[in-house]
This record gives structure tokens, C-alpha cells and sequence, in this order.
């Protein structure tokens, strides 16, 4: 036991190192193709020297002129207007001042009132001068405990103001402040705002007395609303600098850069280091960025087959075959780019591995492909967006392809959707009508050549990689194919039995999901064992005497089981897939030979001991996919139908229904995928289609009884004629008599 692990453990083992070498050997292999663009050729120019020979663009390049741009960006900077916040807290203070300040000018006012009540009304000059210092002073007083500035001449005035002129006031003085401030006030324009303020008093004071008054103390308390806002004001200039895009110069594939003959200027030296001519470095940087994007890419592919299709992860064979796909289109599209970006070939590795593998995989790989490949065009959405689309529609346009030729109408279909996106893009980009129809034309010139390589590539990859594609599938079923027209003319009952078992399988395989094509070619090919020996086998016996009835029980269940093996090495030989082989190995699974055991039990006198039961089984496998389980119901559905004396609708539902049991039962189905649901629709299929090969029919008669009968109704015919004639000359011979009888009792 310990030693089958060990070898599970190395097996496993070698499978992760050969995953880890395939991943590795993509990772390196597109990442050098993609890494070309990064190695530009090393030209040694001074400025002053005289070139000797034209220099070229080595490809199409752009490439900032940093002197314009930052001059278009100083520009924008200038342009943006400082911003500038309204300080409300600002404007809420100086009506509180204002506020403040009347408020204690009526309670000085207050208190003037109050001892003026105790004094005699009779006053002097010189009592009235002290009066007014006493209001200077009072109005110093309030400017202290205010902390305001405001002339003690106009606080004094204001002390000697009724109430109902001073509330006037500062309601002029609030309403013309706010009014002022909200409009902002710049700490630059405060005179300015001041002048505003007056004529705004001025407006709405009905006494030029109180307005004088009402000016003085706005004047003395406006303050700047508007403060400058830097951090705002150095964000919108930023943002316009970054709006501002590097002036670009395009320099295209072949332009001259420095003539032969010319005198090398400074202006050349620029070109020459913007598209790194003139000393190249390796730019490890880019090339660090690409080893991590495909490292990515591939990372998302195996991360999606391991999770959503194991088998073809544990593949080994199918992984190299995904690898050489991907390295034989990067390095194609490599070549291609050289002529225009519109000829990636990335349809036509959509079609081989949708057709080879799965159209699930050939999409994620469509897209993968493509985001890679835009790197060797410099990342030109454009070309990426042509690819994905040519990719996704030549996946579509072969769902169902079952013929070469039907590739053709596939590219017919690349080319039309080609056109119509490459025109879009065009006209989306306003690029010139001459443009678009040449670009036209390498979009269908990639519809063909997807085409061409598709059906070029394909059957290599179906002998080397043993891949079963539906074409192969197709071609193996026609009668003509060698094996088939043998097994048609040295065992033609057999060739029937797999066209009924064929029909069965194809069905309920489209029933469950699975792969019907494959179900059927694998039922036809099936039993191609039993051509090295027909007549062994009832199917193939007619009339003749059972051979097996003069042969040991033993015997017979050998030469019976021989034909999987048999037809295992006429598959080999004939170059069959490996998915046509496995059914071939496994449509009988470990089953037991019933009729040759039971037939040995009965001579041995039914002792169990003296008949080794694994003598009377197959070798097997079991079923290990859902078509070859399928093969194996059918198969002995079929067999056993043909035994029925009354095949009627019951009965063929009920054996249907016995033999899914028993396969179960016997743990025939158990390394299958099919489920009990899966088992009811193929029961339900089975069902259906036997019972319309068996419907009872009306017995016609033979030409024979049909003679004889038309005989006996021409003798009866004539014989009621003649009886008919007599009748009617009895009746003229009594209608005369009975005349004569009355004319002889009338006389």
C-alpha cells in the first residue's frame, strides 16, 4: 500500500513540475517576442558631423516636446483666477459689533437720562461744556470696552439721540454692511468697499445728519469678507497643468530623421534621444513590466482551467498544446505587425482551441492573447478592441461547425464583422475615408488568413496532440472509412447493431448535455473487434448453427471478451483518437458474461466454487465519461430489445428501467459523471426512441390472395348480371298474362 502511494506521490509530483516548466517556458518565450519593441538599434552621431547615410524611423513614434509643453502649461497656470471664500463669521462679527455698540450707547444714554432727572432745569454754559466732555468720555469708555476705534465725536452725538433714531441707525448701518460684505470684499479693496458703504447709507438715510453718523460707524467697523483660498486657488492651477497634454511630435515608420549628406543639428540629437536612437539602453523597467503582466495573464489561465476545467488542467498534453497555440500567434502577430495592426491572427487561434478544446477557454484565451499583442502595438486600443471582437465571432461562427467547409463561411463572417468595427473605430477617430477602406482591407485579408491557418494547423494538431474535434468525428462516421466498410461486408449485423446503438447513444447524450457526435461515432466503432471473428457472435450468425453451442462455456466467454481487446488494437492501427478508444476499452466495463457463466454453472451443477466467476467478466475499465457510460446502456438495451417477443411500449420502458438498475447496481456507472437525473432522461430517450423502431405495423397481404380475391368478385359479378336479366323476363311475361286475364273479364 505504502509503495502505490509513493508512486502516486512521484506522479503528482512530476505533474506540478511539468506545469511549473510549461508556465515558465510561456512566461519566457512571449515575453521575449513582446520585449522586442524594447531593444532599439544603437546609432553614434555628434551634433556638428555629417551623417553618412539616411536614418530612419525604425517604427512609428511619439514623443513630447517638453519646451512647448511647459510653456503651455505656465499659460494655463496664469489663466486660473485666484479663489477667494466668503468669510461669514466676519460679516456675523461686525453686526455683533454693531449691535454691541448700540446697545451701550443706550445704556450710557440711559444713565445720561436718569441724572439729568435729579439736577435743576436752570443750567449754565459752562455746566453744558462739561456735559459734553462727560459724553466724550463716555464714548471713550465704550470704545474701550468694545474694543473699537470709532471717532468719540460721533458716539457722543449718538448719546444725545432719541431712541427711535438711533435704532434707525444701525438698522441702516446692518442692512448696508451685509449688503456690502456678501457682494466680498478683498482685503485690497476695503477702501473701495468703504465708498460703497457710504453711498449705500446714503441711499437709504432719510436725514443727511444721521447718515453722516451712520458712514462714520460703518466705515470704522466694515472688515475684508473675501480671504484668499490658497489651497484651492493651487489645485485648480494644478488641475490646469495636468489638463494641459504633452505637445506630441509623430514621427512615422520610415520617416527620414537625418538625410545622408546633412549636417547633424542639436534638433536631430533631440529626435535621436526621444526615440532612443542614439544611445539605447536596455529599459529593464518595461521589460520588468511585461515579465509581470503575461506572468499575470498566465496566472488568470491557470487559476480558470484548474478551477472550471480540471481534466484539461491535469492534462499534460493539452496544456503544451494551449502553449504552442499562444507562442505560435504572439510570434505570428509579431511578423503581422510589421504590415498593420488589423492583421493579428487571434481568430485564428479562437478557432483551434475552441474546436480542439472548449469555446469557454477559447474566449479568456481570445481576450489574453489580445491584451498581450497590444503591447507589441504599443497598447493602440484600436487594434486590441478589432481582435477581441474577430476573436469572439470566430468562436460563435463554429459553434456548430461539423465540416472543413464550414470554416470558410467562418471567415466570411471575420471578414464582414472586421469591416464594420475598423469602420466604426475609423469614423469615431475621424480618420480620413482612403484610411478606413485600407484598413478595411486587412481586416478581411484576417478573416481569410484565420482561415487558411485554422484549417492548415488542425489536422496537425489532431494527430500530435490526439485531440477528437468534431471534424475527425464526422469523417470517422462516414460509411467509407476502411474499417467501417469491412465491418459492413464480413459483419453486417454487428455494423447494424452499432448504427441502432449509435442512434440510442447520439440522443441521450444531447439530452444530458453531453457530446452526441462523440456518443455516436464511438457506438459505430464500438464492436470493430467482432470483425476479426463475426462469426462468433449471433448478430452475425443468420440461419447458420450456433457455433458456440459445440464449445465449452469458458471458451466462448473468452473468445466474447477478446473482441475489446481486438478492437483496442484495430483502433491503433487505424490511427482511431484516444476518446474512441477508451469507449471501445470501456463499453462493456467489468460486466459479467451471463449467459457462457451461467451456462458453465449449470454443466459444473451449479457450484459457484467450481466456475471462477472473473473468468466470465470483462477486463473493463468502467465507464469513465458520461458517452462511454451511455455506449454501455445502449449497448446492452439494444441486445436485449431484440430478445423481446412483444416488444410493446411497457415492456421496452420496463427492461429500459431494469438494465439502468442493474449497471447500477453493479457499479458499472460509479467513475461516470452521470447522474440519477442524468439517468432518468436517458431511460426517458431510450424509451422513445425503441418504442417508435418497434410500433407494430399492419400485415399486407400477398399478390397471390390479392388475384384471387379480385377473381372471385368478377365470377360473382357476372352471375348477379345473368340473374338480373332473368328477373326481368319473368316480370315482362307476368305483366302480359295479367293484361290478357283483364281483358277477358271486361268481355
Amino acid at each position: 500500500m505504502s509503495g502505490k502511494n509513493m508512486q502516486k506521490k512521484k506522479l503528482i509530483d512530476k505533474n506540478i513540475i511539468q506545469k511549473i516548466s510549461i508556465f515558465l517556458i510561456l512566461l519566457i518565450a512571449i515575453t521575449l517576442v513582446l520585449s522586442i519593441n524594447f531593444f532599439p538599434d544603437k546609432i553614434l552621431l555628434k551634433e556638428g558631423q555629417i551623417c553618412s547615410k539616411d536614418i530612419l524611423s525604425p517604427g512609428n513614434f511619439e514623443f513630447a516636446d517638453l519646451e512647448a509643453t511647459q510653456n503651455l502649461r505656465e499659460k494655463a497656470a496664469k489663466s486660473i483666477k485666484e479663489v477667494y471664500d466668503l468669510n461669514l463669521a466676519n460679516i456675523e462679527n461686525v453686526e455683533k459689533q454693531i449691535d454691541s455698540l448700540f446697545s451701550k450707547i443706550k445704556e450710557y444714554k440711559e444713565k445720561i437720562d436718569e441724572s439729568s432727572k435729579d439736577t435743576n432745569d436752570n443750567i449754565t454754559e459752562n455746566d453744558r461744556r462739561l456735559t459734553d466732555d462727560e459724553l466724550n468720555e463716555m464714548a471713550n469708555e465704550i470704545n474701550k470696552n468694545l474694543g473699537l476705534y470709532i471717532s468719540e465725536k460721533v458716539i457722543a452725538e449718538c448719546l444725545q439721540f432719541d431712541n427711535l433714531s438711533l435704532e434707525k441707525i444701525r438698522v441702516d448701518i446692518k442692512n448696508s454692511m451685509r449688503k456690502i460684505m456678501e457682494q466680498g470684499i478683498k482685503i485690497e479693496d476695503l477702501e473701495n468697499a468703504k465708498k460703497q458703504l457710504i453711498r449705500e447709507i446714503s441711499e437709504i438715510s432719510l436725514d443727511h445728519r444721521d447718515a453722516l453718523i451712520a458712514s462714520d460707524i460703518a466705515t470704522s467697523l466694515v472688515l475684508p469678507s473675501l480671504f484668499l483660498n490658497e489651497e484651492d486657488t493651487e489645485k485648480r492651477r494644478q488641475e490646469a497643468i495636468a489638463s494641459v497634454d504633452d505637445v506630441i511630435r509623430t514621427i512615422q515608420k520610415g520617416q527620414i530623421i537625418i538625410r545622408k549628406g546633412e549636417v547633424v543639428t542639436s534638433e536631430h540629437i533631440a529626435i535621436l534621444n526621444a526615440l532612443g536612437l542614439k544611445n539605447p539602453k536596455i529599459n529593464f523597467s518595461n521589460i520588468i513590466g511585461i515579465i509581470m503582466i503575461t506572468a499575470i495573464c498566465l496566472l488568470v489561465v491557470f487559476l480558470y482551467l484548474s478551477y472550471f476545467y480540471p481534466d484539461i488542467y491535469e492534462n499534460i498534453n493539452k496544456l503544451i498544446l494551449l502553449g504552442i497555440i499562444s507562442i505560435f500567434v504572439v510570434l505570428l502577430a509579431k511578423v503581422a505587425s510589421q504590415a498593420s495592426g488589423y492583421l493579428m491572427p487571434i481568430a485564428s487561434s479562437s478557432m483551434l482551441i475552441a474546436i480542439s478544446l472548449n469555446p469557454n477557454i477559447a474566449i479568456l484565451l481570445t481576450v489574453i492573447l489580445s491584451l498581450l499583442i497590444g503591447f507589441i502595438l504599443g497598447g493602440g486600443l484600436n487594434y486590441i478592441l478589432v481582435t477581441v471582437i474577430s476573436g469572439i465571432v470566430a468562436i460563435y461562427s463554429i459553434r456548430k461547425a461539423t465540416q472543413r467547409s464550414s470554416l470558410t463561411r467562418a471567415g466570411l463572417i471575420i471578414a464582414g464583422v472586421n469591416i464594420i468595427t475598423i469602420s466604426a473605430l475609423g469614423l469615431i477617430n475621424n480618420e480620413s475615408y482612403y484610411l478606413i477602406l485600407q484598413n478595411n482591407l486587412w481586416g478581411v485579408l484576417n478573416g481569410f488568413l484565420a482561415v487558411i491557418l485554422t484549417i492548415g494547423i488542425l489536422p496537425f494538431l489532431e494527430s500530435y496532440f490526439d485531440i477528437t474535434t468534431s471534424f475527425k468525428l464526422m469523417e470517422l462516421s462516414n460509411p467509407n472509412q476502411a474499417l467501417l466498410k469491412k465491418m459492413i461486408l464480413e459483419a453486417p449485423g454487428t455494423y447494424h447493431h452499432s448504427i441502432v446503438v449509435g442512434n440510442l447513444s447520439e440522443t441521450a447524450a444531447e439530452e444530458i448535455g453531453g457530446n452526441g457526435l462523440l456518443a455516436r461515432v464511438g457506438a459505430i466503432y464500438h464492436d470493430i473487434g467482432k470483425i476479426k471473428r463475426p462469426y462468433f457472435f449471433t448478430e452475425n450468425q443468420e440461419a447458420y448453427k450456433n457455433i458456440h453451442d459445440e464449445m465449452e462455456p469458458s471458451l466462448s466467454a473468452l473468445v466474447i471478451a477478446s473482441h475489446i481487446k481486438e478492437g483496442i488494437e484495430l483502433a491503433k492501427k487505424n490511427k482511431l483518437p484516444k476518446d474512441i478508444i477508451d469507449i471501445i476499452a470501456q463499453h462493456h466495463g467489468t460486466n459479467l458474461i451471463t449467459y457462457f457463466f451461467h451456462r458453465a454453472l449449470k454443466e459444473n451443477g451449479s457450484a459457484n466454487d467450481a466456475v471462477a466467476e472473473e473468468n466470465y467478466r470483462y477486463s473493463g475499465p468502467k465507464p469513465q465519461t458520461k458517452e462511454a457510460g451511455i455506449i454501455l446502456l445502449a449497448d446492452s438495451l439494444e441486445a436485449a430489445t431484440r430478445s423481446l417477443t412483444n416488444p410493446t411500449a411497457t415492456r421496452i420502458k420496463t427492461l429500459v428501467k431494469e438494465i439502468i438498475q442493474r449497471n447500477l447496481e453493479n457499479g458499472q456507472l460509479e467513475e461516470c459523471d452521470l447522474t440519477l437525473k442524468d439517468l432518468d432522461k436517458i431511460g426517458d430517450s431510450f424509451s422513445r426512441i425503441l418504442t417508435g423502431m418497434f410500433h407494430s405495423r399492419v400485415e399486407y397481404p400477398d399478390e397471390d390472395l390479392i388475384k384471387k380475391i379480385n377473381e372471385e368478385k368478377r365470377k360473382n359479378g357476372n352471375s348477379n348480371k345473368k340473374s338480373t336479366e332473368n328477373n326481368k323476363d319473368k316480370s315482362t311475361k307476368n305483366k302480359r298474362n295479367n293484361q290478357k286475364g283483364s281483358a277477358t273479364s271486361k268481355g
